[in-house]
């Protein structure tokens, strides 16, 4: 079979096992398919390939790439810049029909972005993602409305945060937009009115909404007939709110309902939401609910989930919709979280305890026990031996977040991880074997690539450091480890195999000037983010530190301090 028969999918694996360079070496201009896949993502790339990337290959193939993600994240810190100090511009790429911009944190950087995708044609998908802005008023409005101009876009997810400046809402139309996703700040239910009313074609629509029971009548006033397809996500309810918040929206065929709230008193029961879908959403063909909340009373909580899971047991749920709710709840911990959802189970996240107990409408309890959406499970230990063994299952995982030891119930939960890529490690000082436990859970992780440490003693996480044995293990995350590291500890770290292969590194340190023997010894490292506990950053020093490194480090380093978190320091190394 030729390789071009082959899937996106499969193609984008296959990717995986060469750099970036030698993809566009190997594949650069074969087609257009090619290119696409090639161009679309740099999230992964060094700064030494970048620049080559935007000095020899994106002039020359500006006319053909459809789709372009940039990021400054943590892993490739400044990568925008760079792409801007190479006289590149977002405008010359005449063809773009998807563009997505993460974390941008400087406003100079943005509004060069916003003067440039005015001048992309083709633009239909727009993303910002993770930016951290600090806009007055009038730019903040520009900014907003040059998205609503773009006259071809019709998808837009938007994640960003303004700082303490208020929700900037669009005053022009757009015609064309029909998803838009907003995430990042809360917006009260009034807020809604003026993106109706400027977003008339709206079909999907997504948004964090701030539904405060103290909170005056809720006024929505323009109608949303276009809209099929809602997500809500909610720190809180109230009926009336949401009743006059919804029939807005006569032709819902589908609702998607996230709620984590302080406590019971702040969420719906069945009896309620079914007065709202039954009486308001008549088109609605698909509910999807999820409600996280906690019972103030901890004395008596098995009366109230009884009351709440049978409130969801009536012909409405059971017969005319078959829509069957299950919840959980831990009864060791009375602070833990209790959660209700639909069934299936079909959002990506889930946190799982050993001493769960169930409770479920379905006639049939074997019946929605592989939860195939989830790929992001935090797996938490029991604080006791005895446990009811879960019959849930997780087949399609993705993050893994765990605390060893590892009880006797986590394999019989968790049939594959094939598909693991990032493992976040806490770890009970208090047991013997937790190092085999340790490399037998890697050993079975064939695509880790991001390693974390959060809670553990400084001897142990030494030896877990210094002795894992894995060659797939690229980044390494120690910044919730609660311990800044020692000259001594850092330099043993630098040397062992992990350290060696780490091509992105998160750490605490002692002294800064450590970093030089750091850097040295491990050949492969491409990006570090440092916090120090010499830094004595204030608003009316020089930023010593920062003068100190570049001085000491190579002039090709990239150097800079994190806008948002001040005590961060991101150094693009090769």
């Amino acid at each position: 079979m030729k390789m071009e028969y082959f899937a996106n999918e499969l193609l984008l694996d296959l990717f995986e096992y060469l750099s970036t360079v030698e993809l566009l070496q190997e594949f650069d201009n074969l087609n257009i398919r090619f290119n696409n896949l090639l161009f679309r993502d740099f999230r992964s790339v060094s700064q030494y390939d970048w620049n080559l990337i935007c000095r020899q290959y994106l002039p020359s193939i500006v006319d053909h790439v459809q789709s372009l993600r940039l990021s400054n994240d943590d892993d490739t810190p400044q990568q925008i810049d760079i792409f801007l100090q190479n006289s590149l511009t977002i405008r010359r790429f005449n063809r773009l029909q998807s563009l997505a911009l993460c974390d941008i944190c400087s406003n100079e950087i943005m509004n060069k972005m916003m003067l440039e995708w005015k001048y992309l044609p083709h633009l239909t998908h727009l993303t910002l993602a993770g930016c951290y802005l600090q806009f007055d008023q009038i730019n903040g409005q520009c900014l907003i409305n040059s998205i609503w101009s773009l006259p071809k876009l019709i998808y837009c997810y938007l994640n960003i945060n303004f700082g303490e400046i208020d929700i900037f809402l669009p005053t022009v139309m757009s015609l064309s937009l029909k998803y838009l996703f907003i995430w990042g700040i809360e917006h009260h239910p009034n807020d809604i009115n003026s993106l109706l009313k400027q977003t008339p074609c709206l079909k999907q629509f997504s948004i964090l909404l701030n539904m405060n029971l103290d909170d005056d009548v809720v006024v929505v006033r323009h109608p949303a007939l276009s809209i099929t397809k809602l997500k809500l996500h909610l720190s809180r309810i109230h009926q009336d709110n949401m009743i006059i918040f919804l029939q807005t929206m006569p032709n819902l065929c589908q609702l998607i309902v996230d709620i984590c709230s302080p406590n019971k008193d702040q969420i719906l029961n069945g009896y309620q939401w079914e007065n709202i879908l039954r009486n308001y959403l008549p088109n609605l063909q698909i509910f999807r609910l999820r409600m996280e909340f906690q019972i103030i009373n901890k004395n008596n909580t098995e009366k109230p989930l009884n009351d709440l899971v049978n409130s969801f047991r009536n012909s409405f749920w059971l017969e005319d919709h078959h829509w069957f709710v299950r919840c959980h709840w831990n009864p060791i911990n009375s602070s833990s979280s209790i959660y209700l959802y639909t069934l299936p189970y079909k959002f990506t996240d889930f946190k799982f305890n050993s001493s769960m107990i169930f409770k479920s409408t379905c006639p049939n309890d074997k019946n929605y026990l592989e939860y195939n959406h989830v790929n992001n499970l935090k797996y938490e230990i029991s604080s006791i031996e005895k446990f009811v063994l879960s019959p849930i299952r997780f087949l399609n995982l993705n993050h893994l977040s765990i605390e060893l030891p590892i009880d006797d119930q986590f394999w019989s939960v968790i049939l594959k991880l094939d598909h693991v890529t990032s493992l976040d490690i806490s770890i009970n000082d208090h047991y013997d074997d937790i190092q085999s436990q340790l490399q037998n859970l890697i050993n079975r992780i064939p695509r880790l690539y991001s390693l974390s440490f959060a809670a553990c003693s400084t001897c142990l996480l030494e030896i877990f450091l210094f002795q894992i044995v894995t060659t797939s293990i690229r980044r390494l995350d120690l910044r919730e480890y609660d311990r800044y590291f020692n000259d001594e500890q850092c330099i043993a770290l630098s040397r062992s195999s992990l350290g060696i292969q780490c091509e992105i590194l998160f750490i605490k340190i002692k002294n800064h000037r450590i970093l030089l023997e750091l850097i040295s010894n491990m050949i492969n490292l491409r990006t570090l983010n440092i916090q120090c506990e010499d830094d004595k950053l204030n608003k009316t020093n020089d930023d010593k530190i920062i003068q100190w490194l570049k001085y000491h480090l190579p002039s090709t380093c990239r150097i800079s301090r994190d806008i948002v978190f001040h005590y961060d320091i991101q150094i693009w190394i090769r």
